[in-house]
């Protein structure tokens, strides 16, 4: 790490340890509740009083939430975007922790793009979180952070670089985590093996997502047996280093057969991280699947259970957070299933589809990057999703992804949300590869059309 930018950190880090009664205010997704927890748990440890909410976003809607909050606000994965909006409500007492593009410089923020960190690879919102923690002498917490990193895409390419590979390095010294090379399959700990082929979705796996009995006839081919010797089933953590280099070999071939491209292959194995004080077996074992978790609590509207589950709880709110999973799980099979049979509309430079209600806007993002592993978009293009905004029926809510192979062309999807959204009495931001917006329903046709120039200028530099 640059020495400024970590003397930057302490000196941060020494002001907010001086506050007292406080509020952190995070972002609803796996990065956002990771960081909310850590921040939570710093304080617990300094002897403050704080309490937590959990927001899918901070705008013109939610801001309305903490106007009146007589504490010191503490913004864990946003903020640094909403610094004109703060300003406007006149919220003044408080310290931003974000890695999102910021708008401007303040005092009280500390962010990455200021010391030439790219906050949508190099860290996340609770690797930043972290870094506050730990000049404050509390680095107990680097896997918590590791799962934000996870679930924000951060090992998109296959592994986490630059920062976020201080956090990895930190809790692979203390114990906590264990990193290797392999196959990226979710469900490698929780699912049965022939099911975790049955659900894959990234990348999806022809003949044998959703097909079950394909996946078991799959496996016996390879000449691999799915139990154990108790008879229940084996799971992907349960086979030898040969079986799983052979299980990978013959999904490889699967996909160069039926023409996935190459990136979407090459993704499929890289690394891997272990949470080895969780118990085998679990979600809580992988990152991943320990970030799609919270995912799912986020995007379920109790977000605070996963934020209980990531400050230690093992009994009745990660039960409850593995219901909200399944629940979760059953949505998404339905919005794909919903998406195969709507198709999408084309603009010059990106795909769109308008849910109209069927998808929710608390999953809509989600879907549509599971689409690009189903093979039911075109991976040359970006695809923006509209859901309906439940706040405001005058509303739109907008999530836009791409894949690392656009980024590299120049897509950067944050910067279009936010520039085509203002314009037009909205808001948004995000990363260059998944980003999200506002907008009011009656100008969706120039947002559309704002949004294909400015990814027509962004592909031509």
């Amino acid at each position: 790490m640059k020495k400024a930018f970590w003397d930057r950190i302490k000196r941060f880090s020494g002001d907010l340890s001086r506050e007292d009664d406080l509020l952190v205010v995070s972002h609803h997704d796996a990065d956002g509740i990771t960081a909310c927890a850590i921040m939570v748990d710093l304080f617990h440890k300094l002897g403050k009083e704080v309490d937590f909410l959990v927001l899918k976003q901070l705008d013109s809607t939610t801001i309305g939430k903490i106007v009146d909050a007589d504490k010191t606000i503490v913004f864990t994965d946003m903020g640094s975007g909403q610094l004109t909006l703060l300003k406007e409500n006149e919220i003044e007492d408080f310290y931003v922790i974000d890695h999102h593009p910021p708008e401007e410089k303040h005092e009280r923020q500390i962010n990455p793009h200021f010391y030439g960190y790219d906050g949508g690879r190099d860290v996340s919102g609770a690797g930043m979180t972290y870094f506050v923690a730990k000049a404050l002498g509390h680095e107990e917490n680097a896997h918590i952070a590791l799962v934000g990193a996870v679930g924000d895409m951060q090992d998109s390419e296959g592994r986490l670089h630059s920062l976020n590979r201080i956090i990895l390095d930190d809790g692979v010294t203390q114990g906590t985590l264990k990193v290797k090379h392999d196959l990226r399959l979710f469900g490698r700990q929780s699912r049965p093996l022939n099911h975790m082929l049955a659900y894959a979705s990234d990348p999806f796996l022809p003949g044998l997502t959703g097909n079950p009995e394909n996946c078991i006839a799959f496996l016996q081919n390879l000449g691999m047996e799915l139990t154990r010797e108790k008879g229940d089933l084996k799971s992907y953590v349960d086979l030898t280093f040969k079986e799983r280099k052979k299980l990978a070999t013959a999904l490889y071939i699967l996909l160069l057969d039926a023409n996935v491209p190459e990136f979407v292959i090459q993704d499929m194995v890289g690394e891997v991280y272990t949470l080895l004080k969780e118990e085998k077996g679990t979600e809580l074992r992988d990152g991943k699947e320990f970030a799609t978790v919270l995912n799912a609590c986020g995007r379920q509207e109790q977000p605070e259970i996963g934020v209980e589950v990531c400050l230690g709880d093992r009994d009745e709110y990660w039960r409850t957070a593995r219901g909200i999973l399944q629940d979760h799980r059953r949505m998404l099979r339905e919005g794909i299933e919903y998406l195969k049979g709507m198709g999408t509309e084309r603009m010059r430079n990106f795909d769109y589809f308008d849910s109209r209600g069927a998808i929710t806007e608390n999953i809509i993002g989600v879907v549509a990057g599971m689409a690009y592993g189903a093979r039911i978009l075109d991976p040359r293009k970006p695809v923006l999703a509209f859901a309906e905004d439940r706040d405001d029926p005058s509303f739109l809510k907008v999530s836009a992804r791409a894949n690392w192979s656009l980024v590299r062309r120049g897509i950067h999807l944050g910067n279009a949300m936010r520039e085509c959204s203002k314009p037009f009495g909205g808001d948004g931001g995000g990363h260059d590869i998944a980003a999200g917006a506002r907008v009011p329903r009656d100008r969706r046709d120039e947002f559309l059309r704002c949004v294909d120039e400015i990814f027509e200028k962004q592909l031509k530099n």
